[in-house]
């Protein structure tokens, strides 16, 4: 009976370091790939308006980022779009951790968009960042939204 309850308890605490290891991630971890998946609410993105989204590592430098920005056509209302990033794979999970990003809109003539969005970074280890706001808007006058501590 001792024999089984040490086993079981070394086999529970084998599972808890590596089910923790994998939520957290390895902090050498090298960032692999990411996107953003906005989901447009009563205000549209016009087809014509650039979208720029910047990962920042806490240092300043770029981590990520939509280069070069586009347009990616209307985001209607009450509809998903995913915008692929492109990654400096040479930033790791401890650089990017407590750094920002920064969604910009740059439009043509007047233009408010609202949207939710969910930003996913991916690292060669298996583990993710992920950085979720609702309720976002920007404009003309206010064209940039910064979300910070990834």
């Amino acid at each position: 009976m001792r024999i089984v309850v040490t086993v079981i308890a070394a086999i529970a605490v084998v599972g808890f370091f590596l089910g923790s290891a994998g939520a957290k991630g390895n902090e050498s971890a090298k960032l692999q790939n990411g996107h953003i998946e906005f989901k447009t609410q009563a205000s549209k993105k016009d087809g014509n308006a650039r979208v720029i989204v910047e990962v920042y590592c806490k240092d300043g430098s770029v981590a990520a980022s939509n280069s070069p920005a586009e347009t990616f056509g209307e985001f209607r209302s009450a509809t998903s779009s995913t915008v692929n990033l492109t990654v400096d794979g040479s930033k790791t999970r401890a650089d990017i951790k407590g750094g920002y990003h920064k969604i910009s809109l740059d439009p043509v003539g007047p233009d408010a968009w609202k949207f939710t969005y969910v930003l996913t970074l991916n690292f060669d280890d298996g583990s993710h960042l992920v950085y979720v706001r609702n309720s976002r808007e920007i404009s003309q006058d206010k064209p940039a939204v910064r979300g910070a501590n990834l």
